[in-house]
């Protein structure tokens, strides 16, 4: 009896000095950091009110953003209102546009970036059907040049300093905000 008693130590004592070890093993898992519905919120302000004009006849402004996280397709959407003038007659087109858009992370310059921009839906108000078919696509690559490729988050140097080498993962859209897993130094 007294031996099984000292086999189930060893083994107990064992497990406890492995637990270390294993633990150790498990700090190579990736980190993740979340950028808060709030901040990418307050990047995307910046970007607003946005004007942009198509030659000499029409000028176009973009404002009033609302995010929408989409976690389960890991893409944002943004809505926004949309005013088109033309500057002969200067009468304005008033409407409201729907963007998707996923992320991917920029190394050279250790930003997160908007990436695969979709125009979800244009609405123009007050147009004959002939002008709304000329102008939708307009609106629409005025939404894709707005926001394809814009930064929508920078780590700092001290932030990259801080992190040891680990550097960002997968990035995943929640209900919150964006989840950016770092990865371990290669």
């Amino acid at each position: 009896m007294p031996r099984m008693r000292s086999r189930s130590f060893l083994k107990l004592s064992a497990l406890v000095l492995a637990a270390p070890l294993f633990v150790a093993g498990c700090a190579t898992t990736p980190r993740s950091i979340e950028i808060p519905r709030s901040r990418i919120e307050a990047a995307l302000a910046k970007r607003f009110p946005y004007e942009t004009r198509f030659g000499d006849i029409l000028v176009a402004k973009a404002s009033e953003p609302h995010l929408t996280l989409l976690p389960d397709a890991n893409r944002l959407q943004v809505e926004f209102a949309l005013e088109a003038t033309d500057r002969i007659v200067h009468r304005a087109i008033r409407g409201r546009a729907v963007v998707s858009f996923g992320l991917r992370y920029e190394p050279a310059d250790n930003t997160l970036r908007l990436a695969d921009v979709r125009i979800e839906a244009i609405e123009l108000q007050g147009l004959p059907d002939t002008w709304r078919r000329q102008l939708e696509p307009l609106a629409a690559r005025m939404g894709e040049q707005l926001l394809e490729g814009a930064v929508l988050h920078t780590f700092r140097a001290e932030d990259i300093a801080r992190a040891n080498g680990w550097r960002p993962g997968a990035l995943r859209v929640t209900p919150t905000g964006v989840v950016v897993e770092m990865l371990p130094p290669a």
